[in-house]
């Protein structure tokens, strides 16, 4: 094997590397680029469990309600203060209990589900591709 296809092999084992690139794909969902690390688990949490609820995140996470709240505001449509909120999930109202809220992946979350996992995963199919002998 070559030094060229062993680096090029290292890149795509990299799991790390692609990480970083999603991550940094939520940081520039805000211009402040100060998205905080646990809207993100809470985004990924609703992607996993659709139709879960804000108690879900509030046991899942050990947050207070009031900690729930700030995050599921923050990526849903509406944040705090009257500010636009990034848009990924939305908040209905549980048909069968109205003092429950379910959460759900917009549009938006879901493209960004999707662009993440091909983030993640890009390089898996160009894995095979590698020839390994000389």
């Amino acid at each position: 094997m070559t030094q060229a296809k062993l680096e090029e092999l290292l890149k795509i084992d990299n799991e790390s590397y692609n990480l970083l690139r999603v991550l940094h794909m939520f940081m520039k969902l805000d211009n402040s680029q100060e998205v905080p690390l646990q809207a993100m688990a809470v985004f990924w949490y609703v992607a996993t469990y659709q139709n879960c609820s804000k108690k879900d995140i509030e046991d899942h996470f050990k947050m207070s309600k009031a900690s729930a709240s700030r995050m599921t505001d923050y990526i849903s449509r509406y944040h705090r203060l009257g500010k636009a909120g990034l848009g990924l999930i939305t908040k209905e109202q549980d048909p069968n209990d109205k003092r429950r809220t379910l959460l759900k992946l917009s549009r938006k979350g879901k493209d960004l589900i999707e662009k993440s996992f091909s983030t993640l995963y890009e390089d898996v199919k160009d894995f095979h591709e590698i020839n390994f002998e000389e």
